[in-house]
């Protein structure tokens, strides 16, 4: 396996899934499928044994719970990373993996395209959720939950919102950050998305309410 690929694991009890899954993951040249698990004992054996960057782990699947998977992941794996894929938008589902500790929410009706992002997301310490899981995370009060905020986050994430609020442009952003002008808009989106919000001025109000600034 090449450095610069992202090593997976998939586990899902689903042969049809597992198949369409792994089809678009072989035909990704920075991506390697290492194996895969039907249960979620295998999961974690898996997990544990081959020590992938990211876990594609299926919500329902016979064996433990996936909170209960992530978080053993997470005390005997930390280096693991867990994408979490699914049907359900369900809040108290996508509350609940974040407290265990996925790094990421991703919903089977997402295009490959999408699911690849998630991946290298996960991959590089971003936190990746579905929009549509988001939404219903935001439709609820709870939605300010500090562990919330935690979990969607990552530090480019407070990098940009810190320039925002001080009224930077994509271009002294890009400047800043040093990547491209079209990665930095492509962060800007999504924070708008998570934060569900419109304007930049209103993902630095969000910011400055919530301590992040």
């Amino acid at each position: 396996m090449s450095s610069s690929q992202i090593s997976v694991v998939l586990a899902d009890d689903h042969p049809l899934i597992r198949s369409g899954l792994r089809a678009v993951l072989e035909a990704t040249q920075d991506i390697r499928l290492l194996g895969e698990a039907a249960t979620g004992e295998a999961a974690r054996e898996l997990a544990n044994t081959l020590q992938p960057n990211v876990l594609i782990l299926d919500f329902s699947m016979p064996g433990p719970p996936a909170v209960e998977t992530i978080a053993w992941l997470a005390q005997h794996c930390p280096k693991v990373r867990t994408l979490v894929l699914t049907a359900y938008d369900d809040e108290a589902y996508v509350r609940g993996v974040i407290a265990a500790g996925a790094a990421g929410y991703a919903l089977k009706d997402e295009t490959p395209e999408t699911v690849l992002r998630a991946i290298r997301a996960v991959f590089a310490g971003d936190a990746w959720f579905s929009r549509r899981a988001v939404s219903q995370l935001l439709e609820t009060p709870r939605c300010d939950d500090n562990s919330l905020i935690q979990a969607f986050l990552s530090e480019r994430d407070r990098q940009i919102l810190r320039g925002l609020a001080q009224g930077w442009d994509n271009a002294r952003l890009a400047a800043e950050l040093a990547v491209a002008e079209q990665t930095v808009r492509n962060y800007v989106s999504r924070l708008y998305a998570t934060l569900g919000v419109k304007t930049r001025t209103e993902a630095a109000i969000w910011a400055r309410e919530h301590g992040l600034i």
